[in-house]
């Protein structure tokens, strides 16, 4: 089965990750239907700030 991640069963997941809810994989922005530069400001700024929410944790969870 060949899924297309359609952003509409895209959903954020832990660690900064995104989940296709259709095929449970974990999807990137190059994965997605329609193409992540086709998605409007606001989804993209979703995508974006979910990201960038994981890696500001990492430093935290590293620590000792």
């Amino acid at each position: 089965m060949n899924c297309p991640h359609h952003i509409q069963w895209v959903i954020a997941a832990p660690n900064g990750l995104h989940q296709c809810l259709q095929c449970f994989e974990v999807v990137t922005r190059k994965d997605i239907t329609p193409k992540f530069e086709d998605l409007g400001p606001e989804l993209q700024r979703q995508w974006e700030a979910h990201e960038a929410a994981a890696k500001r944790a990492e430093p935290a969870q590293a620590a000792p």
